[in-house]
């Protein structure tokens, strides 16, 4: 079995060519992205840092991981898990947000990656049905078939 760090690094193999780069699209409610990072995440990083607020345009790859790591491995407790739902976890907390891998939790039982995934889909689902969304439901649900497939190699 893989160590949390070595299993946080295939999660990132996975999560970084699916974030892509610079994004700013108006329909999207975290507004100016890189590389994954939203601006108001970077901004807080970077504060906490002590270092003067950028364009998430200029964020570096060694930031993102660090982001990554400690924003949503560390903070969700992927840390803690099976290898499986870290991975589910830690996808669904940068692309949902920290907050939405709970409820999947609980609703796969904690123990069930083919409902939490139904789960994710319900809610991309419910998400789409506004007209400023409905954009991005391919592209999310492509992810969640990926990210079955990806977990399944775990």
């Amino acid at each position: 079995m893989p160590t949390s760090l070595e299993l946080f690094k295939k999660a990132l193999n996975f999560v970084a060519p699916i974030e892509g780069g610079y994004v700013n699209d108006p329909d999207d409610s975290g507004g100016a992205t890189n590389k994954g990072v939203t601006q108001d995440v970077y901004d807080k990083y970077r504060l906490s840092k002590k270092l003067k607020v950028q364009s998430v345009k200029n964020i570096t790859t060694a930031d993102v991981e660090q982001i990554f790591y400690e924003n949503y491995w560390l903070a969700a407790g992927c840390d803690k898990m099976s290898p499986r739902f870290a991975v589910l976890v830690f996808d669904t907390a940068i692309n949902m947000g920290i907050g939405i891998p709970p409820k999947l939790l609980q609703a796969a039982h904690y123990k069930d990656v083919n409902e939490y995934l139904l789960e994710r889909i319900e809610l991309y689902l419910k998400y789409a049905k506004v007209k400023t969304q409905k954009k991005f439901l391919e592209g999310w649900l492509n992810r969640v078939f990926a990210l079955r497939d990806f977990v399944n190699t775990l």
